[in-house]
C-alpha cells in the first residue's frame, strides 16, 4: 500500500519505458484498453472532448474546459506537468458565492475552481490500479507504462468525481496515443507541423495521417489546420467515418482586435458573432485557439449543451495556462514560454514583436534534445541581442530527458546571426539571475525553448 505521493511516484518511475520501448503504437492501446476494462471501462461513463495536434493543444483543451465549467462539473487531463504530477488531473467546477459583496464583483455570481487532484486522491486512485498493473505482468500486453497508468488513473478519478463531461489532451500523436480510447462527442485537430518527427513521421502529412487517427464515426470534428495537403487528409478521414468537419476560415473565423500583456481581445464570426471577446492568454496564437474552442462549444450546442454570450466570455477570461507569456517578474520583466518547436516560436516570436517593439531582449534557453534546434533558433534570433544558453536533465515519464549541449546550440546560434552575445550558464536558475542582475530595467527577459526549462525555473524559485 502506498502512502506518501514520494513512495508513488517512485512507483510509477518502475513503469518508465525502456527506450527501445518509448513508443510501442498499436501494443501500447491495446495495453490501456485491457486496464481500462478491468477498471468497468471509466473513460465511456462521461462524455469527453478529445484535443490533438501540434501546438496549442493545451491551451485549447483550456479554454474549453473553462467554458463548460460556466454550466457543468469538468474533468481536464493535460501533459506534460511543470513542477509536479498532480497537475495534469484537474476538476475545474463553479461554486455559488454566499458573500453579497463577492457577489457584487463577480459576474452572474460564479467563483470558479480549478483543482489539481491532491496528494491524497493521487495515492488511493494509484492504489486502486496498484493489483491491476501486476496482474498485467502476467498477460500478452505486459504492464502498463507510465503515463498510460496517469491516463488511467485521470480517467478513473473523473468517474469517481462524478463530472459531467471531460477534456482530454493527446499525449503525442493520436492514433496510438494511450488518451485514444475514448469516444469523443467533438474532436479538436488545433493543427499539424513538424514535431516528434523521430516518432511520426518527417512530413506533415505523415504526422498528420497519425493525428487524424483521433477522429471516430459520426462526431463533430473542429481544426485549425492550414496546409492544403493536411486540409485534404482531414477532410478524407471525415468523410471515411462520417464525422461533420467544421473548419477555420471556412465555418468559422477571427478578427483580431488588440494583443497587449494584458491579455488578447478579438471577434468571433460563425454561425454566431461576437464581439470584444478577452483572454488573460497573449498572441494571435491564443486568440486561435480561442477560437476553435468557441467553435467546439457551438457545436456541442448542437448536442443539447447550451450556453449564453455572457458564459462563453467568462470561460475565456478564467482560463490560465501557465508557462504561457507568463509574467514571471516585472523589475526586470521576465517572460517565461515554453515554446518548443518552429510554429510556437514563430507565434512567441510574433507577440513578441506585437507587445514590444523595438525593445532589447536577453533570452535564456535550453532545448530539448530530441528538438530541432536550428529550425527554432531561427525564429528567436529574430528578436534576441543575447542569448544565454543553460542546460537540464530530468527523469520523466518517457525517461531521462535531457537538453541539447549548450555548445552544439552556440554553434547553429553563429551560423545563424554572428552578432548575437552569447553566453552559457549551466544552472537554469543561475542564467536567470545573472541576466536579472545585468539587464538594464527597460530591457526584457524571455526564459523559453522547453516546458522543461520552465518546469525547473518555476520550482527552484519558490525555494
Amino acid at each position: 500500500m502506498l502512502t506518501t505521493l514520494e513512495e508513488a511516484l517512485i512507483y510509477l518511475e518502475k513503469y518508465i519505458p525502456r527506450p527501445q520501448a518509448k513508443f510501442p503504437g498499436l501494443i501500447g492501446l491495446k495495453r490501456i484498453e485491457k486496464l481500462l476494462s478491468i477498471l468497468g471501462a471509466p473513460h465511456l461513463s462521461y462524455p469527453t472532448i478529445h484535443v490533438g495536434g501540434t501546438s496549442g493543444k493545451g491551451s485549447t483543451a483550456t479554454f474549453i474546459a473553462s467554458i463548460l465549467a460556466t454550466e457543468y462539473k469538468v474533468g481536464l487531463y493535460t501533459s506534460p506537468h511543470l513542477m509536479k504530477v498532480n497537475e495534469r488531473i484537474k476538476i475545474i467546477r463553479k461554486v455559488k458565492s454566499q458573500n453579497a459583496k463577492v457577489k457584487s464583483t463577480i459576474q452572474n455570481s460564479k467563483i470558479f475552481h480549478t483543482l489539481d487532484i491532491s496528494d491524497r486522491n493521487f495515492i488511493r486512485v494509484l492504489n486502486l490500479l496498484v493489483p491491476l498493473i501486476a496482474e498485467m505482468d502476467n498477460t500478452k500486453y505486459g504492464p502498463p507504462s507510465y503515463f498510460e497508468i496517469i491516463t488511467a488513473m485521470a480517467f478513473l478519478y473523473f468517474r469517481t468525481q462524478k463530472v459531467d463531461i471531460a477534456v482530454i489532451e493527446v499525449g503525442l500523436g493520436g492514433r496510438y496515443d494511450a488518451t485514444n480510447v475514448v469516444k469523443p462527442l467533438v474532436a479538436v485537430l488545433t493543427n499539424v507541423g513538424l514535431d516528434h518527427t523521430e516518432v511520426l513521421g518527417n512530413t506533415v502529412e505523415e504526422i498528420a495521417l497519425d493525428k487524424v487517427g483521433i477522429i471516430k464515426k459520426n462526431i463533430h470534428v473542429v481544426t485549425g489546420v492550414t496546409q492544403p495537403s493536411v486540409k485534404k487528409i482531414v477532410r478524407s478521414k471525415c468523410s471515411e467515418t462520417n464525422s461533420q468537419l467544421l473548419l477555420l476560415n471556412r465555418n468559422f473565423s477571427y478578427k483580431v482586435k488588440k494583443i497587449d500583456l494584458n491579455g488578447s481581445v478579438f471577434d468571433y464570426r460563425g454561425s454566431s458573432e461576437y464581439q470584444n471577446l478577452k483572454t488573460g492568454l497573449v498572441g494571435e496564437h491564443q486568440i486561435r485557439n480561442a477560437s476553435l474552442a468557441i467553435k467546439t462549444i457551438k457545436q456541442l450546442s448542437i448536442i443539447n449543451y447550451q450556453f449564453t454570450i455572457g458564459e462563453i466570455r467568462q470561460g475565456l477570461r478564467n482560463a490560465y495556462v501557465s508557462a504561457r507569456f507568463e509574467i514571471h517578474n516585472r523589475k526586470p520583466l521576465v517572460i517565461l514560454d515554453g515554446a518548443h518547436n518552429q510554429d510556437k516560436m514563430k507565434a512567441l516570436v510574433k507577440a513578441v514583436k506585437v507587445i514590444y517593439p523595438g525593445k532589447k531582449i536577453t533570452v535564456i534557453l535550453a532545448i530539448k534534445s530530441d528538438k530541432n534546434a536550428k529550425d527554432i533558433l531561427r525564429e528567436l534570433v529574430k528578436i534576441s541581442q543575447r542569448i544565454i544558453l543553460t542546460q537540464y536533465r530530468l527523469r520523466t515519464d518517457v525517461g531521462d530527458t535531457v537538453s541539447h549541449d549548450p555548445n552544439l546550440l552556440s554553434k547553429i546560434v553563429k551560423e545563424i546571426d554572428p552578432a548575437i552575445d552569447i553566453m552559457k550558464i549551466k544552472s537554469p536558475l543561475e542564467a536567470l539571475r545573472y541576466a536579472s542582475f545585468h539587464v538594464s530595467s527597460r530591457d526584457l527577459i524571455l526564459v523559453t525553448g522547453s516546458l522543461y526549462l520552465i518546469g525547473e525555473i518555476k520550482k527552484f524559485s519558490m525555494v
